[in-house]
C-alpha cells in the first residue's frame, strides 16, 4: 500500500466532471491532494468500485509506476527491492495494501511543478510521509502487528488527455522503517 500511494504522493469533484484546457499550477496541485485523498482515505470514505472508476480515468493506459523500496527492520540487515507496475498492476495494488494495512495516514508535500509550454504535461515532484501498522512474519511463525513509517520522494508526469488530467508515470524512491515498541 505504502508503495502504490506514494506514487500519487495526492481532482476534486468539479476537476473530475469538467473538462480541463490547459495544465496549471492550481488544477495540477489539486489533482494530486485529491488524488491522494481518494486513494488513501483521508477523504470521504468511497466505495472501492467508486475508487478503481476514478483510478481507471485518471490513470493513463500507458501509465508506468517504478519504486525503489529500502526496508529497515529491527535486528535485521536493510532489504532493497525495486517495483514496477503498469495501470492495472497499480490499481491492484491500491486494493491490496488497503487490506493489509491498518491505521493509514500520510502527509503529502508537493516540492514543485513545472507545466510544459504546451499546458498539456506538468513534471511534479513530492515528498510524502505515511504510517501504518502492518502484520509482519515473526520468528515464531506467526505474524505481529508492527508500526512503520515510510517516506517517498516521487518524480511525476501527469498529462492532459482529451480535457482529463491524468497520471502518466512516476518513479519513486521510498524508505519504510519498520518501528520497534
Amino acid at each position: 500500500m505504502l508503495t502504490a500511494l506514494g506514487f500519487f504522493a495526492h481532482v476534486s469533484t468539479c476537476l473530475a466532471d469538467d473538462k480541463v484546457k490547459k495544465l496549471t499550477n492550481s488544477n495540477v496541485k489539486s489533482f494530486i491532494e485529491s488524488t491522494t485523498d481518494i486513494t488513501t482515505g483521508n477523504s470521504e470514505r468511497l466505495s472501492t468500485k467508486k475508487i478503481q472508476t476514478y483510478l481507471d480515468r485518471h490513470i493513463s493506459n500507458k501509465a508506468r509506476f517504478k519504486s525503489v523500496m529500502k526496508y529497515n527492520i529491527p535486528n535485521m540487515p536493510p532489504q532493497e527491492a525495486t517495483l514496477t507496475l503498469d495501470k492495472d498492476e497499480f490499481m491492484s495494488s491500491v486494493n491490496e495494501g488497503a487490506e493489509k494495512i491498518t491505521g493509514y495516514e500520510t502527509l503529502v508535500e508537493i516540492k514543485e511543478i513545472k507545466i510544459a509550454s504546451s499546458g498539456e504535461k506538468a513534471f511534479v515532484k513530492t515528498e510524502s510521509t505515511e504510517y501504518a501498522t502492518m502484520a509482519v512474519p515473526s520468528q515464531s511463525g506467526g505474524s505481529e502487528d508492527v508500526p512503520m513509517e515510510g517516506v517517498s520522494e516521487c518524480t511525476q508526469i501527469i498529462s492532459l488527455n482529451r480535457g482529463t488530467i491524468q497520471m502518466y508515470s512516476a518513479n519513486c524512491i521510498t524508505e519504510i522503517n519498520f518501528l520497534e515498541y
